[in-house]
């Protein structure tokens, strides 16, 4: 492990590179050494967990030798690496134990490292002498070209110096950062390597983000605000396709089935803006794209999930479970190339082709609209919320010990709808009053959300136990070790029933509903208060 300081300065384009080793030269003794070209290939998931964290993570490869490098982490430095052993790594898993694994362990959780781009150097390296010929800086010229990796010419993305201190000689840093400003007006670079290569093939950092972030106007027309929610949504789904097809992590999957159940959502729940016609045409289309991409989710649930089963039995059964989980990854591939073939076939293209084609069209004004098309999207957001939260409410209260798991199961239904509607407008509402709300019912969801999974894990598990019966002899230990995993979990899912009157108790307390009538209250015009 390396741990090394530096400044990095912009070199403008009406600057030569020569001109700046002129100016030290002249003012100091300057060895050049042998130059060099750097290839870095950066990473990050394709939500940019890292990035959000302000981690940078890259390949680089240089003089035949690949390092895997970060900054960002104070305790290590500005920049730290380790010799890459191997190919790059594709999850955090792969990468050796040590500071650098652990700190993008967390943030990266199950998704895999993609490259984002990839970068060309060709760098001058000079050491800067004191009198009795020491090296007391390191100077770096970098010429950089950026590309989509592995593909097409480096385009010139800009000429940088970078600046390496030695260890015990502060002063020569300063000296020469002194020049580059006052000789040349250069500042440090506001962008690191990896945003000018982006920038360079048209991209940007964050260019995808799977959160809800709308900023409409209250007195917007409410077929307009549908439309951009559904856009952005139908863009969530086009931008994952490539990445679920290809079965990069199980992330893609996971976005795409999401931003289809909100779609579904908003088609049902912002009402009265599209016309009957137009809700028949979709809302079973899009239900079809939930059917079809089921089976492969549970597959990736129950193997994202498969060491904690391991976990939860006694140490001397957890092997028994090994021919389950050969039996899950097969299965997997196999609903996976079914789940391809379903989203290659021409049903689901048109399906997405007609239905950026209708939220595209121009909104007529002159033509009949549905009733609530032009009612200001604040006053049908506040209707709509209070409307669904009013019936959570109501149906919450019903709920007891002794209900039947049916009833939660609805009930859960109904405050996912309450919380896409939340997160759908909550732009219109004060950040602090809307953001508590949405995180208790948040609460309550988890609840609810955590029952049901574990009934549909219990029940999953018998019919793969069937399944593994009728393909193949199958052990009886593993049966066995099978039915102990359905026994757990569902006795945790008779304490999550237990556990919910408290969680209700505390979604519906009296402070809540206050601030839930005053934000959302019927009849008020909408907008920030």
């Amino acid at each position: 492990m390396i741990k090394q300081q530096e400044e990095r300065f912009s070199i403008p384009d009406v600057i030569h590179p020569d001109e700046i080793v002129v100016a030290i030269q002249n003012s100091r003794s300057l060895l050049e050494d042998p130059s060099t070209i750097v290839v870095r290939t950066f990473l990050d998931s394709f939500d940019w967990r890292l990035y959000s964290r302000g981690l940078s993570l890259w390949t680089e490869r240089r003089d035949g030798v690949s390092r895997l490098c970060q900054n960002g982490i104070p305790e290590l430095g500005p920049n730290a690496w380790i010799t890459l052993p191997g190919a790059a790594p594709r999850f955090s898993d792969d990468i050796p134990p040590g500071q650098i694994q652990e700190s993008v362990a967390q943030p990266l959780g199950v998704r895999a490292l993609m490259s984002q781009v990839e970068t060309e150097s060709q760098v001058r390296s000079l050491r800067l002498l004191d009198s009795a010929e020491k090296t007391v800086l390191r100077i770096l010229l970098e010429q950089n070209g950026s590309r989509v990796s592995g593909t097409g010419q480096y385009r010139f993305c800009g000429n940088t110096i970078r600046l390496l201190p030695v260890r015990g000689y502060p002063k020569p840093l300063s000296r020469i950062r002194k020049l580059l400003r006052s000789k040349f007006g250069l500042s440090v670079a506001k962008d690191d390597l990896q945003d000018e290569a982006l920038q360079a093939i048209g991209r940007e950092a964050g260019d995808y983000s799977f959160k809800l972030s709308f900023n409409f106007d209250p007195m917007l027309r409410s077929d307009l605000a549908a439309r951009q929610i559904h856009l952005y949504l139908l863009g969530i789904i086009e931008r994952n396709i490539p990445g679920m097809k290809a079965d990069l992590d199980s992330e893609f999957l996971h976005d795409l089935r999401v931003a289809v159940r909100r779609t579904r959502s908003a088609l049902t729940q912002i009402k009265g803006v599209f016309s009957d016609f137009e809700l028949d045409r979709f809302k079973s289309r899009l239900a079809w794209v939930g059917q079809v991409t089921g089976p492969t989710r549970d597959m990736d649930v129950f193997l994202l999930g498969f060491g904690q089963y391991r976990e939860s039995l006694p140490q001397k059964f957890r092997d028994d479970l090994n021919p389950l989980h050969d039996f899950l990854t097969k299965h997997q591939k196999m609903e996976q190339q079914i789940l391809v073939q379903k989203i290659n076939s021409p049903h689901f293209r048109k399906l997405l082709k007609e239905w950026r084609l209708f939220l595209e069209t121009t909104v007529d004004e002159q033509a009949d609209t549905p009733p609530d098309a032009t009612t200001p999207i604040g006053q049908l957001a506040n209707r709509r919320i209070h409307k669904m939260y009013r019936r959570v409410l109501k149906h919450g209260s019903a709920i007891n010990d002794e209900s039947p798991a049916e009833s939660l199961h609805d009930l859960r239904k109904e405050c996912k709808k309450l919380r896409y509607l939340m997160e759908f407008f909550q732009h219109l509402y004060p950040n602090k009053k809307i953001s508590r709300l949405i995180r208790v019912l948040k609460e309550l969801l988890d609840n609810l959300g955590n029952f049901q999974d574990l009934e549909v894990q219990a029940d999953q598990l018998r019919e793969y136990a069937r399944q593994m019966v009728e393909e193949r002899e199958t052990p009886h230990d593993t049966l066995l070790a099978m039915g102990m995993l359905v026994d757990g979990l569902l006795r945790r899912q008779q304490q999550a029933h237990l556990e919910f009157s408290e969680r209700f108790a505390s979604f519906s307390r009296p402070r809540n509903q206050r601030m839930f009538r005053a934000l959302f209250a019927s009849g008020s015009k909408g907008g920030k208060r």
